[in-house]
C-alpha cells in the first residue's frame, strides 16, 4: 500500500486496485487477529455484547469488498489483453473512483444487514459464542430466539452475489482465453499469463476458503464447533495474508520497488 502510494510511477489502475485489495485485506486482518491472538494466547474469553456486532461487521464488510473487487480487477485484465490501444481511455481515473463507490455502496447493502440482524434477536444474560471472533452463525447459535432472516439471510446474500460475480470473472476470462487463441503465438500466450496469472491466483485462493467455509457450514452437524471455527478463521486470515504475497511477487514493478525501500532501509 505504501509503495502504490508514494511511488508515482505506479499510479495506474492495476495497481491502484491492488492497493485497494491490499487495504480491505488490511481492516479484516485488523479486526480479527487482535481478538484472534487474545484469545488463543492469553485466555480472553470475554468481549462486549455491542463491540462483538461492530467486530462482525467489519470481519464481513471487507471479504464482501474483496469479492466485488475482483470483479473490477477481471475486466481490468480483460481491457488491457482484449482492448490495449483503449485501455487508457477505458480504465480512466473517473470510472475506477465510479466503480469504488459502487463496490462500497453494494458491499454495504449486503454486509450491514449482518450484524443488524443478530443484533436484533433476543439473548440470554450470558451467551456462549463457539468461535475466536464474532463469527455470524456462532453468534446467532446462541439468542434465545431465531427469525426466518436470521436464519436465512446469509444463505441469500451469498446466492446473490456469488454466482454474479462468479459470471463476471468467468465471461471476462472466457473473452481474455479467446483473444490469446486468435493470436496463435507462443509468446503471446505466455505474455497473457503473466498479465492474469496474480489476479488468477488470487481468485482460486478466496473461492477455495469460501468454498470450505460454505462446505462446513452445510454439513455443520457432521463437524466439531472446533473444525467450523478453524475454517470460519481461514476463510478471513489466509486470504488476507497470501494476496499482497502473490501480487508483491508477481508484479515486477511493485517488487522492485519493496526491495528498493528494504535496501534503503
Amino acid at each position: 500500500m505504501t509503495t502504490v502510494i508514494r511511488e508515482a510511477s505506479v499510479h495506474e489502475p492495476m495497481y491502484i486496485l491492488i492497493c485497494i485489495l491490499a487495504a480491505a485485506d488490511f481492516v479484516s486482518g485488523v479486526t480479527l487477529l487482535p481478538s484472534l491472538l487474545a484469545t488463543l494466547w492469553f485466555g480472553a474469553h470475554v468481549i462486549p455484547f455491542d463491540v462483538c456486532f461492530i467486530q462482525m461487521f467489519f470481519v464481513y464488510f471487507p471479504t464482501v469488498i474483496e469479492s466485488s473487487l475482483l470483479v473490477l480487477m477481471a475486466y481490468d485484465r480483460y481491457v488491457a489483453v482484449c482492448k490495449p490501444l483503449q485501455y487508457t481511455s477505458i480504465m480512466t481515473n473517473a470510472f475506477l473512483f465510479k466503480g469504488c463507490v459502487f463496490i462500497i455502496i453494494r458491499s454495504l447493502c449486503f454486509a450491514m444487514p449482518i450484524p443488524v440482524i443478530a443484533r436484533m434477536l433476543t439473548y440470554c444474560n450470558k451467551c456462549t459464542v463457539n468461535n475466536v471472533f464474532c463469527e455470524y452463525f456462532a453468534v446467532i447459535n446462541s439468542a434465545c430466539t431465531h427469525t426466518f432472516m436470521s436464519d436465512n439471510y446469509m444463505t441469500i446474500a451469498l446466492f446473490l452475489l456469488s454466482p454474479f460475480d462468479t459470471f463476471l470473472i468467468g465471461l471476462s476470462y472466457y473473452m481474455i482465453i479467446i483473444a490469446a487463441i486468435k493470436l496463435r503465438s507462443q509468446e503471446a500466450y505466455k505474455k497473457v499469463f503473466s498479465t492474469c496469472s496474480s489476479h488468477l491466483f488470487v481468485i482460486l485462493i478466496l473461492y477455495l476458503f469460501s468454498a470450505l467455509y460454505v462446505l462446513v457450514f452445510i454439513f455443520e452437524n457432521r463437524f466439531s464447533s472446533h473444525i467450523h471455527a478453524f475454517f470460519s478463521v481461514l476463510y478471513i486470515v489466509v486470504p488476507s495474508a497470501l494476496n499482497p504475497i502473490i501480487y508483491g511477487m508477481k508484479s515486477k514493478e511493485i517488487r522492485l520497488l519493496v526491495i528498493k525501500y528494504f535496501k534503503k532501509v
